[in-house]
């Protein structure tokens, strides 16, 4: 038996339970006007209800359901395959509860309700709407599953009646609009050209797998999107995470752990904190802007905690960029023996502010940057470069190195440093 969850919505919400999931549902004339039931199209009908009736007798002939409401009828286990749905409305409170659904598209359809639409292979949904606190989930198997220019609109903003369109698989929306509704994706989930307000993005739930090591780790893509309406990440579990010319507002990706590639790219409007974020091999923050200012910082990330870190031309505002982001003071006893860090580089970036105190790496080289204030304190580093930079004042009091090469540039509107040294071995190269 498959240990993989079924019919996954928002995470809240990851089990179906009809005594806390049921929705009212809106009169008849609300998203039926003018429609003929599907009970009334009676051959369409027979082979909604039986799919191995509907291969007998059409094959892969593509059927085309038009104008029709499926409000009220019973669809449980059902298979549907190689359809056609235009301008028809679904209202369900779990009696549209499909095994299988392939091949299909939805066109200018209206889901208000909770669905299970099954192992979704090959389908469409194209200017579709769903309404209210909603709940769509597809299983596991689900891939090429695309809502194209769709909206999700829901007017409840409260976080226990926040609907969700989830997949236990893969799931990509493209041009789509969402407010007060959730999108989850547990092995891939890719927006592109999006609007997010007041929006989550989700991965699977530990706490629904038994077994830790069947969880899946999903691929988060968004590109091109504008989240600054409010979109959430928090827990999340991914074996990638990449965000891309996008407008951000506030994003924080919270107690996530992305176990392969972080890569952010082409921000210039918003803050960003992948403080608390566990990233285990890669992280590439380039190209990148950050002039708004969020909890007295600019910025904030781990450059520390993976394999391998690169910042590269970025431009701040003078709130400080904090790039260890390690919470406090450490004991002798908290530093690990060997750092998990291997390389960090800073590049061809304009920082007025830097703080990089605490960091644990074998080798942390800043290039070619136009610095304000440095401060690399309290760290335990196997080789310090500092090459090719100007800044006013360097304070790596307390710091230990192994290797250095500690070199500063003065010139053009920099014209001098103030150098701290207290309780470190690091010595400055003679320029």
């Amino acid at each position: 038996m498959s240990t993989q969850p079924s019919n996954p919505t928002r995470r809240r919400f990851l089990a179906y339970t009809p005594t806390l999931l049921v929705l009212p549902l809106l009169p008849e004339t609300a998203l039926a006007f003018g429609k003929k039931k599907i009970r009334e199209f009676g051959e369409i009908y027979d082979y909604l209800k039986d799919g191995k009736l509907r291969t007998k007798e059409a094959g892969s002939q593509v059927i085309v359901v038009k104008n029709v409401d499926f409000s009220g009828e019973r669809f449980g286990g059902a298979e549907w395959q190689y359809f056609d749905f235009v301008d028809c409305s679904f209202e369900s409170n779990y009696t549209i509860m499909l095994k299988w659904l392939t091949d299909s598209t939805f066109t200018n359809c209206r889901f208000r309700g909770i669905f299970g639409l099954g192992q979704t292979i090959n389908v469409r949904f194209v200017h579709c709407k769903v309404e209210g606190e909603s709940h769509i989930g597809f299983d596991w198997k689900s891939r090429n599953l695309v809502f194209e220019n769709c909206e999700f609109t829901n007017s409840n903003s409260d976080p226990n009646h926040i609907g969700s369109v989830g997949s236990a698989g893969e799931i990509m929306f493209i041009g789509c609009k969402t407010r007060n509704i959730a999108w989850g994706g547990n092995r891939k989930l890719t927006l592109k050209n999006c609007t997010v307000n007041n929006g989550s993005l989700d991965s699977a739930s530990p706490a629904t797998f038994s077994d830790k090591s069947k969880m899946p780790y999903s691929d988060f893509l968004i590109e091109d999107c504008d989240l600054r309406g409010g979109a959430e990440i928090s827990n999340a579990q991914l074996q990638s995470f990449t965000l891309r010319n996008s407008k951000v507002g506030i994003l924080k990706t919270w107690r996530s752990t992305i176990r392969d590639a972080v890569l952010v790219e082409g921000i210039h409007e918003g803050f960003i904190s992948l403080a608390s974020t566990t990233v285990t091999n890669s992280l590439t923050v380039r190209n990148c802007s950050f002039y708004a200012q969020r909890e007295g910082h600019s910025f904030k990330c781990n450059i520390d905690t993976p394999a391998r870190s690169i910042i590269e031309n970025i431009k701040c505002g003078s709130a400080p960029v904090d790039v260890i982001c390690s919470g406090g003071a450490m004991k002798e006893s908290d530093w690990l023996p060997v750092a998990s860090n291997k390389f960090a580089l800073i590049k061809n970036s304009k920082i007025p502010h830097l703080r990089a105190d605490w960091a644990q790496t074998e080798h942390l080289r800043i290039e070619n940057c136009e610095l304000g204030e440095v401060y690399i304190r309290d760290g335990r580093i196997g080789k310090l470069e500092i090459i090719g930079c100007s800044l006013m004042k360097l304070d790596v009091s307390r710091t230990q190195v192994k290797e250095q090469d500690v070199r500063i540039r003065e010139g053009g509107k920099i014209s001098g440093h103030v150098t701290v040294t207290e309780g470190s071995n690091i010595k400055l190269t003679p320029r």
